[in-house]
């Protein structure tokens, strides 16, 4: 590559130094470098190269109609470039005087032949380039690798495209290239020469010292030849790109002739099997290779032990990268493979003995699968891009990060145009170091991923996608990332919204310092009214939200309150209405848990009461109640149930009441003034009508003992069916012996009574 740079700096120095006159033809350009000079007659449209003064020792001559090799060039000269011309051939005199040139390009011109001979005696010969003469064949490579055999300066040979397109294709043998093994060539170009396979042994008879090789643009087939890249011990980097690869074709590609005059191959394949065959006994790497095409997992591959970077990209072979292994003599080496532009549909892996690498390009591959152990020996990877796949759904799935899960050093990852419509929460889990993350034209609603970890992300590529806003806890991520560095992010192309919902998402944009927006100006968001506008006019824009939020705030404040009292009133009136029956609800619930708990066997029917009436009666009225109650007790052998003597010292006075009832067959309510205006009697009353509804199937357990005839008016509406159904006793106004007895006579058979009816209840004196 040094020659090369060395041609740039001449043509460079073309431009940028005063010219002198140093050729015939005073168009030519002459340069001063260094007291010598160099001449530029590019594009003159010479047909014979002019005479030079011998202080010139740099000609290009690029570019005119020169049809044949000049040979009265000055001797010293050390840099000829000729390409672009008509040259037919090389003659055994050519370069006969030209003891010194050390860089030779004869590119892209008509050449047929190259004589046997003709370039024994450059023997300074540093770089020649040759490419582009299409109609000269590979094998051209007899001659001039005989010619250099004894050269110990050539370092560069450039045989690129010296074939027909769409010719025959070519193997690569051994005499082609036998005499350079002894040179100490360190690049060697063999592109788009059509070749299809090298013979066994090739590869061990280049010179030892070759860093680069560039078999690219081929038409390669799989062959044993494969398992002796490993034999060259110094290569640094290998092409094999543009396998197979389709070619444009236009209507002038049938016009330029293919003067192809070496016998085609009869039969490559057979050809490589026959090689294969005569050379099987050649080494102990043949008989591994062979070993390792009959087993199809767990295979492994030699590389050359000092190769560092690998281009297979743009090549036609569907692919799908299992578990392999790649050694070397000396650990791996590789740093850098670029496979993009294939179609390697899966990557299963895992594939071992690439800890070195730091740079994968993976991108347009068609790829659509990873499996979580791919990347598992990818320890020291710094840069990954995998655009341009069908990623989107095995990322989806990726739930606990695995994929990505050892990638600890990667700093650039590429996931653009790759399909993906969500990200798990863990999928870049491990990523710390990362400081670029490319994940534009996708289909991403929504980014709230972690990105907290990522201490060191400087970018943050988000457009193309469907993103109306970052939420809250990615916006403060980034300022925090931000505090000691810039951070950029892209929201570009996306749908972002600017309404009230996410005025403050928009203000952050404009008001934040260290996160800068890529392309800011060329934003635009859907306004309220569904338009269109352009973040170049962000400060009206950010103004007129304010104002129409603002009324909008207070509409929903409104809404919002009315909403609440609307729902509070209407819950408040259902918990009135049903207040008794919630309240009993809870109280018999709280009891049968209670029950549970002890391990009580209580269940319902006649058997379960414990007292044959409950009697519910006001303070006031209880010297009057402990006489009713004992007369009952002893005259109707009833067992009753009062609240001073048998409520259990302890429970709730709630509890007490609802036991009372829940265990009572009967409860009578003595009506009186003050018990109508107790809490605690009004309780028992609705507790006693809950109880009778909802536990009792709508018998009817409740009735009333009218003390007081006034009582009767003040009684709730919601009692009044217990009045029409004459469900009450009324006790005798005048204390007549014979009225209380067939009072208590009455009330002592309706308590012991099962019947449920109390339809006919009246007094003695209501009868007369």
């Amino acid at each position: 590559m040094l020659y090369i740079i060395q041609a740039l700096v001449i043509g460079s120095v073309f431009l940028m130094i005063e010219a002198f006159n140093c050729s015939s033809n005073e168009k030519c350009h002459c340069v001063d470098f260094e007291g010598k000079y160099f001449a530029n007659c590019n594009g003159l449209g010479l047909r014979s190269a002019p005479s030079f003064s011998d202080d010139v020792i740099g000609i290009s001559l690029v570019n005119n109609d020169i049809s044949e090799f000049p040979t009265s060039l000055p001797v010293g000269i050390s840099y000829l470039d000729i390409s672009k011309n008509s040259l037919r051939e090389i003659r055994q005199n050519s370069l006969a005087n030209y003891k010194f040139l050390h860089n030779l390009s004869v590119s892209e011109n008509e050449l047929k032949s190259i004589e046997f001979g003709s370039l024994r005696k450059a023997e300074r010969l540093i770089h020649l380039d040759l490419s582009l003469n299409q109609e000269l064949t590979i094998e051209v490579l007899v001659n001039i690798s005989h010619d250099l055999k004894n050269s110990t300066s050539i370092r560069v040979l450039n045989l690129e495209y010296l074939q027909c397109t769409f010719g025959t294709s070519f193997i690569v043998k051994k005499y082609h290239i036998a005499d350079l093994r002894h040179t100490l060539l360190e690049e060697l170009n063999l592109a788009s020469n059509r070749i299809n396979s090298f013979e066994l042994g090739v590869f061990s008879m280049l010179p030892k010292t070759i860093k680069y090789l560039n078999v690219a643009n081929n038409v390669l087939s799989y062959g044993y030849y494969l398992a002796e890249f490993g034999s060259l011990q110094n290569l640094v980097t290998l092409n094999i790109s543009y396998q197979a690869f389709f070619h444009q074709v236009w209507v002038q590609n049938f016009q330029i002739p293919c003067n192809d005059t070496r016998d085609p191959c009869n039969s490559v394949k057979t050809d490589v099997v026959r090689n294969f065959t005569e050379n099987l006994e050649t080494g102990e790497v043949i008989g591994q290779f062979s070993s390792f095409l009959q087993r199809p997992q767990n295979i492994t591959i030699y590389i050359p032990p000092k190769m560092e970077v690998l281009y297979f990209h743009d090549n036609m072979y569907k692919l799908e990268l299992q578990d392999f292994t790649l050694k070397s003599v000396d650990g791996p080496k590789l740093t850098h493979f670029h496979l993009q532009n294939n179609i390697i549909y899966s990557l299963t892996g895992p594939i071992t003995g690439l800890s070195s690498v730091v740079h994968a390009d993976l991108s347009n591959n068609f790829c659509s699968y990873i499996s979580p152990k791919f990347f598992n020996d990818f320890q020291n990877i710094s840069f990954l891009d995998l655009s341009h796949n069908a990623l989107g759904e095995i990322i989806e799935n990726d739930v606990n990060g695995n994929i990505f899960r050892n990638l600890f050093k990667l700093k650039y990852l590429n996931l653009t145009r790759n399909r993906i419509v969500r990200l798990p929460d863990p999928i870049f889990r491990n990523l710390v170091h990362l400081k670029q993350l490319n994940l534009s034209y996708n289909s991403l609603s929504e980014f709230t991923i972690p990105i907290n970890h990522m201490k060191e992300l400087r970018w943050l590529d988000l457009s193309n996608n469907q993103l109306s806003f970052l939420d809250q806890s990615t916006r403060d991520t980034l300022d925090t990332l931000s505090r000691d560095k810039e951070i950029y992010v892209n929201l570009n192309a996306n749908r972002l919204l600017c309404n009230c919902e996410h005025m403050d998402f928009v203000k952050w944009m404009r008001q934040s310092r260290n996160v800068n927006f890529v392309n800011f100006n060329e934003y635009t968001c859907s306004y309220m009214n569904s338009s269109r506008v352009s973040f170049s006019q962000i400060d009206p824009l950010l103004q007129q939200m304010e104002k129409r939020c603002a009324s909008y705030t207070l509409t929903i404040v409104f809404m919002t309150s009315l909403v609440i009292v609307i729902l509070t009133a209407t819950f408040s009136r259902i918990l009135y209405r049903y207040r008794w029956k919630l309240r009993y609800m809870y109280y018999v619930a709280r009891e049968k848990y209670r029950d549970n708990v002890q391990g009580s066997d209580v269940t319902g029917g006649e058997s379960s009461y414990y007292f044959d009436a409950f009697v519910s009666y006001a303070d006031k009225d209880r010297g009057f109640v402990i006489d009713l109650v004992k007369s009952l007790e002893k005259e109707h052998n009833l067992k009753l149930c009062i609240h001073h003597r048998d409520f259990i010292p302890g429970t709730g006075i709630a509890d007490n009441i609802t036991n009372a009832i829940h265990y009572s067959r009967r409860t009578a309510c003595i009506m009186t003034s003050p018990f109508l205006e107790s809490y605690w009697c009004m309780f028992e009353l609705n507790m006693a009508r809950m109880e009778a509804i909802y536990s009792r199937e709508g018998e009817n357990v409740l009735f009333l003992v009218v003390l007081e005839k006034n009582a009767m008016a003040k009684l709730p509406f919601s009692f009044i069916d217990l009045v029409e159904s004459k469900s009450y006793l009324e006790f005798p106004e005048n204390e007549d012996a014979d009225e209380s007895s067939a009072f208590r006579s009455k009330l002592g058979a309706t308590l012991k009574s099962h019947n449920c009816e109390f339809r006919s209840l009246v007094t003695s004196s209501e009868q007369e």
